[in-house]
């Protein structure tokens, strides 16, 4: 009797990670089965692995096996396609998580925790495409990759907008030449989602209130670097700097928006409808760049009130 409690105990331990891994799989495959809302189920993929976490689990005992099976797929399918969809998992799901844990052992700061999430996204999702396309040729490849891919798809074009054949290839053309950013800001999203989350999950981080964001202090260097780059480097190495631009201005569109939120007070500020009102409002493109320069200027002038921003940095 003793044996069979202690095999039943085990499994007991053991079910937890192994669901946490399938759920978060479930998840994450809804990004490619579930149109349009699949985007949005996708987000919630590192949730049940830092529940693991919360749980005094490893995580790693809850996606570590299923990037085996995934890696494993990939050795036996041999597929280009299939090879990116393990990729996205790992970013999507197992690098928030991962950050989360690095971040129960370092004293950073939100602003510096979300840079990093962000930032390695884009990092990686750099490192592929040119490993795929090759370094000299991949900042003229993904512009014609994403133009073939709109072109094949002008039911998806027409409904945001794009039914203009010369229209739809300059948008596709610049989406696809931004293909890292945009997978940087959809890390990014998850990270977002993630951090309001954590209080609930029992972590001490992310109990900073969004109203005192601050961005990680040396990211400046980054839209320095970024926009030099842009403008003087020549061929994949300018395409490597416009990408790490805009990762970098949409790291300080959060700022800005946390700043926005800071003025309309405590009471308006953390209303879900009024943040949802400001952030549309902001993603509109002329005002994008006004919420980007508040994040940034608030970096060497302080812009917001004093009693929102204090102990909000490391």
């Amino acid at each position: 009797m003793e044996g069979t409690s202690h095999r039943e105990n085990k499994g007991a331990a053991w079910s937890g990670p192994f669901v946490a891994g399938v759920v978060s799989l479930l998840f994450y495959g809804a990004l490619f089965l579930v149109p349009l809302i699949g985007g949005f189920v996708a987000l919630l993929s590192p949730l049940p692995l830092v529940r693991e976490l919360a749980l005094g689990r490893p995580a790693f005992t809850a996606w570590g096996w299923v990037l085996v099976v995934l890696v494993g797929a990939v050795f036996l399918a041999s597929s280009s396609w299939l090879t990116l969809a393990v990729t996205g998992y790992l970013l999507v799901a197992v690098w928030p998580t991962v950050s989360v844990e690095v971040w129960q052992r370092r004293p950073w700061s939100t602003g510096r925790w979300l840079a990093n999430l962000t930032l390695g996204a884009w990092a990686v999702a750099s490192s592929v495409a040119a490993a795929f396309l090759g370094p000299e040729r991949v900042a003229e490849e993904l512009p014609q990759l994403m133009v073939r891919w709109m072109l094949g798809h002008q039911q998806t074009a027409k409904l945001w907008g794009l039914g203009e054949s010369e229209l739809l290839q300059a948008v596709a053309g610049m989406l696809g030449y931004l293909t890292p950013f945009l997978v940087a800001i959809y890390v990014m999203g998850v990270g977002l989602l993630l951090w309001s989350k954590l209080p609930l999950l029992g972590f001490a981080q992310g109990r900073e209130s969004f109203l005192a964001y601050v961005s990680e202090e040396w990211l400046p260097l980054g839209f320095v670097v970024g926009g030099l780059g842009w403008v003087f480097a020549p061929g994949a190495w300018g395409w490597l700097a416009a990408n790490l631009l805009a990762c970098v201005l949409a790291l300080y569109f959060v700022h800005g928006t946390a700043i926005i939120l800071a003025y309309l007070g405590p009471r308006w500020g953390s209303s879900r409808w009024v943040r949802m009102a400001v952030v549309v409002l902001g993603i509109q493109v002329p005002i994008a760049f006004i919420y980007a320069g508040l994040g940034l200027l608030d970096s060497f002038v302080r812009l917001r009130p004093s009693s929102d921003n204090e102990g909000s940095s490391s």
